[in-house]
Order: structure tokens, then C-alpha cells, then sequence
């Protein structure tokens, strides 16, 4: 009996420094909250743009043709667009889901590996909600500095070679 007694006193007490303890965490756990210091950062963006200027060939582009473009992530789908500047109605568009995000060598970078789902072009005034296709786009500091994107569809290909930065 009093061996039963020694035991639940045992366990009593360490019943009670475990709820001590596990207090003790919990309060440690909102003061750092409060200060802000246990913040989590996202580990990828929600969504991103990205632009880029340079020279469009193919589909709508025909001989190399100034355009600006803009990349937006949103999750793990994207969208493409290249544009000639204001004045002239040349645009193509990708859309589709991120397979790959590659980082570079150097932490400013990366190199998205897209499937198309959707192309458009004002080419032939074309909208292929549903296709096939790939698109392979390289980011340096924020800026969209190559691209070639194709769909599964004739005269949808379309190259892009942005401008120098240095």
C-alpha cells in the first residue's frame, strides 16, 4: 500500500511540473509572438510580377520586334504576356501551371519551366483555352530576360531576348 502511495505522489508531482512547464512554453511561445519575432516568413510568394523589355520573334512577332512583358505568378500557375509597345496590337499570351522554379547561381534569379493550358494571339486573333505547350522563362533582378514559349497549335511559338542591363 504505501508503495502505491509513493507511486501516485510520483505521478501526481509529475503531472504538475509537466502542466508547469508546458505553462512556461506557452507563455514563452506569446510573448515572442507579441514582440513579433516568431513571424513565420512565406516561404514562396502568394504572387508575383516580373517585366522585362527586349525583342519578340515568331507568331505575332514576325522579324524581331520590340516588346515589353510581363510574367505574373500566382501560386503555381502563370501567365505570359509579350506586348509591342503602345501603338501597334501585336500581343501574345501563355497561361498554364509552373512545373519546375530553378534558382540560379545567384540568389537574383531563376528559371521557370511552365505547361501552357491557354495561348492567345492577335496574330490571327487565336484563343485556345485549352492546349498544350511549354514555356521556359529565365528572371534576373525581378526582370524577365529570355523566354520561349510554344503551344501545340502552328504559328504559336514565340522567342523573347530582353535588352541588356549592364
Amino acid at each position: 500500500m504505501v508503495k502505491q502511495i509513493r507511486v501516485l505522489i510520483g505521478l501526481s508531482a509529475f503531472t504538475a511540473a509537466m502542466s508547469f512547464f508546458s505553462y512556461a512554453i506557452a507563455q514563452t511561445i506569446e510573448q515572442i509572438v507579441e514582440i513579433g519575432q516568431a513571424t513565420p516568413a512565406p516561404t514562396r510568394p502568394v504572387s508575383n510580377n516580373f517585366q522585362g523589355r527586349g525583342i519578340a520573334q515568331g507568331s505575332a512577332f514576325t522579324r524581331g520586334r520590340n516588346a515589353n512583358v510581363v510574367l505574373t505568378l500566382d501560386r503555381d500557375n502563370f501567365s505570359f504576356e509579350l506586348a509591342e509597345p503602345p501603338g501597334t496590337r501585336a500581343r501574345v499570351q501563355y497561361r498554364g501551371a509552373i512545373i519546375r522554379r530553378t534558382n540560379t547561381n545567384n540568389a537574383n534569379g531563376f528559371t521557370l519551366d511552365g505547361r501552357v493550358r491557354s495561348y492567345s494571339s492577335s496574330a490571327n486573333l487565336r484563343v485556345l483555352s485549352n492546349t498544350t505547350g511549354t514555356c521556359r522563362i529565365e528572371v534576373f533582378d525581378a526582370r524577365v530576360i529570355s523566354s520561349t514559349c510554344r503551344a501545340a497549335t502552328n504559328d504559336s511559338s514565340t522567342q523573347f531576348l530582353g535588352l541588356e542591363q549592364f
